[in-house]
């Protein structure tokens, strides 16, 4: 069952092109004689020049949201340089990013062909991979990454993923631990902890891993996910002015889903405040009208709103 919204794609995690430092440096060396000298700046071809500087341009277009000439930039860049893997990583994003994400996992694995060594890429990789349902590549890749690099906190994030997509929840939760060992504030696998503890029972471990995550978050940017969860914890643990609290802030966050709100009316009712579950109950009904917990809840919410209707709808 899914106990809230479609978790969003993550690709911006390990997103190619972010903090990609361009152009050549000269390396110092120690001479015989104990002298320290600049060598020789390496001559590239002009291709592989050009290359670099479209993928640069490339990367400030992507920053100013501007996807479609990243898109043709890119482009001409791998045409000018096809073995040029940061661009082909970057390209794989831009193509990710603008739903184009069949045509995005075949550049990230021509990426990977080019350089199987680089953690970061085959993890890029399989998480594309898991994105398009591809779990057994996925896992393949997640294995391949770390054997590379065991200290890569994506790595064993990805294997985690994959682990619970596949059900192997004992897996995953242990997965992410182990990726927490090397990212401990990183905000997005403290959610995958949370959202694990939550699946299997353990909604005081749920809690208190939102709690660390989210005091470290500002007010503003703590995420409509986080607080759904949150609120859903609280319910598990009767803690229902809390649960209350937590879901009406996850609404205010953005368009608010229908099962959202009806999971929030649900918690206004257990907490006795039978108006503003009702409310929320309708408000889900105006969004999807077909919403079957909502129009039920509506149903018997108006009953014990209404004098004398509250007997004749527990008989």
């Amino acid at each position: 069952m899914t106990f809230f919204g479609n978790a969003p794609n993550r690709p911006g995690r390990s997103a190619a092109g972010r903090g990609i430092a361009w152009g050549l440096t000269a390396a110092l060396w120690l001479l015989p004689a104990g002298c320290a000298t600049l060598r020789k700046p390496k001559v590239v071809p002009d291709s592989v020049a050009t290359c670099r500087q479209l993928s640069c341009d490339a990367v400030a277009a992507m920053q100013r949201g501007q996807w479609e000439e990243a898109h043709q930039l890119l482009n001409k860049a791998v045409s000018m340089s096809p073995a040029d893997m940061d661009a082909r990583r970057q390209l794989a994003e831009v193509l990710w990013q603008t739903g184009q994400r069949q045509e995005a996992a075949v550049q990230m694995e021509t990426a990977v062909r080019l350089d199987p060594r680089h953690a970061p890429t085959v993890v890029r990789s399989g998480e594309m991979l898991l994105g398009l349902g591809a779990a057994d590549r996925a896992l393949a890749r997640a294995e391949e990454a770390v054997a590379l690099d065991p200290t890569l906190a994506s790595a064993w994030a990805l294997r985690g993923r994959v682990y619970r997509q596949q059900g192997k929840l004992e897996g995953a939760l242990a997965d992410m631990h182990q990726a927490l060992r090397y990212s401990g504030n990183d905000a997005a696998l403290l959610q995958d902890l949370a959202e694990l503890q939550y699946l299997m029972d353990h909604p005081q471990r749920c809690l208190a891993t939102l709690r660390h995550m989210l005091s470290t978050t500002p007010p503003r940017e703590q995420s409509q996910q986080a607080l759904w969860l949150e609120g859903l914890a609280y319910g598990k643990v009767n803690r229902h002015e809390d649960a209350a609290a937590s879901l009406y802030a996850a609404s205010l966050k953005g368009t608010p889903q229908p099962e959202l709100l009806y999971q929030l009316a649900q918690a206004q009712s257990a907490a006795g405040r039978t108006q503003e579950a009702l409310a929320s109950a309708r408000q889900a009904l105006a969004a999807n009208a077909q919403h079957a917990g909502s129009r039920e809840l509506v149903a018997h919410l108006e009953g014990v709103a209404t004098p004398g209707m509250e007997a004749t709808l527990r008989r």
